[in-house]
């Protein structure tokens, strides 16, 4: 039996889930005694702009009111999050971090502007960022098997898209802003962030993404047969003789 691959905790990630872990401890040790200082450490909706938003704005990815979500979101940071600092470099990862977060965090203050979120809603946790990550893992190592429920295997491309399209069904059925649209965000900003930069590595700009996609689904149609041929007297034993 194989046996699964346990990336090392990296420097950043650790320091995210002991300020993640330390938070969550704060928030149920001021729960039991009638303190509910969660509410004031999310991102909240209180009629408008707060001047304690700017402070919630920091420190909301860290909040998370139930431990199975602090366990959840821990391994996903653990697993997917350090392989992927490992492969992008600590600058380039914070960096993808903090627009994921973030982003969900600006957007959810423009619309409480804007009245579009109920008041007393509010944003927190780490599980839209996570969202994020799982995106970029299926974009960077999309025929990798990944487990669903860890019941059903299947490959990372496809295990992000049903996690995507719960999210989806889960905004579009909500009355209003909740958790759900603040995902669907982090994970559009994370993907978009990839993107862009793995085009500006080719030398190429948004304008050039759809150019990117043609060219890519003309080689998906053409295949990946080539005829090689070779010389018999002078033909290296090892050369290819065949249709691959």
């Amino acid at each position: 039996m194989q046996q699964m691959y346990v990336p090392p905790l990296t420097k950043v990630n650790k320091a995210i889930l002991i300020g993640y872990v330390a938070v969550f401890l704060i928030t149920q040790i001021g729960q039991m005694m009638s303190f509910p200082i969660g509410s004031y450490l999310a991102l909240s909706n209180m009629g408008g702009f707060h001047p304690l938003n700017l402070f919630q704005i920091f420190v909301h990815p860290f909040v998370d009111h139930q431990l199975m979500s602090v366990v959840f979101n821990g391994l996903i940071l653990w697993f997917i999050g350090s392989e992927l600092e490992v492969k992008w470099g600590r600058t380039f990862y914070l960096k993808f971090l903090g627009v994921s977060a973030y982003s969900a965090g600006v957007v959810f203050i423009l619309l409480s502007l804007l009245g579009v979120t109920k008041i007393g809603s509010a944003l927190y946790g780490l599980s839209g960022v996570n969202l994020a990550l799982l995106v970029a893992y299926g974009i960077i190592y999309s025929e990798r098997t990944m487990i669903f429920m860890f019941l059903f295997p299947m490959k990372a491309k496809y295990f992000c898209m049903l996690l995507a399209g719960i999210e989806v069904f889960m905004a579009i059925t909500s009355r209003s802003f909740n958790s759900a649209w603040g995902h669907i965000i982090a994970m559009t900003v994370g993907f978009g962030y990839v993107k862009y930069h793995s085009l500006k590595a080719q030398g190429l700009g948004v304008k050039n993404i759809y150019e990117n996609h043609k060219s890519h689904q003309a080689r998906k149609k053409r295949g990946n047969l080539r005829l090689v041929k070779t010389d018999e007297e002078k033909a290296n034993p090892e050369d290819p003789k065949y249709w691959q």
